[in-house]
């Protein structure tokens, strides 16, 4: 199985605030800002064509949240971390019912998303 970090996602209190100092001093591209599934706004920004960092918003929480990888196989990659023990958290499925996300928990505390390729 391949795994490619593809994100590193940070909560932050001011999404704007956030995107604006990325800009400033790294000369970051965000993307249009929008709403996950849990109700907070985020977006992406870019940096010299690397890794992106997300940017989330949450008025009670700072830090790295998780980082994002994609696999070659998202359905392969779940069923060969929970024949290893890890700590799954949540799974997404698409419309269709097809897994598309999965998360674990690793020993640090901190989520690892690992997903299908776009």
């Amino acid at each position: 199985m391949n795994y490619r970090l593809e994100h590193v996602a940070i909560h932050c209190k001011s999404l704007n605030e956030s995107i604006e100092f990325y800009q400033k001093f790294f000369g970051g591209t965000a993307t249009a800002v929008r709403t996950g599934a849990a109700g907070y706004p985020f977006c992406f920004v870019k940096i010299d064509g690397e890794v992106p960092i997300q940017l989330m918003e949450s008025k009670d929480q700072t830090g790295v949240h998780h980082y994002g990888f994609v696999a070659d196989d998202v359905e392969q990659a779940a069923h060969e971390f929970k024949a290893k023990g890890a700590q799954i958290l949540r799974e997404n499925h698409d419309h269709n019912g097809k897994l598309t996300t999965v998360f674990l928990r690793d020993p640090n505390g901190l989520e690892i998303e690992i997903r299908a390729p776009r």
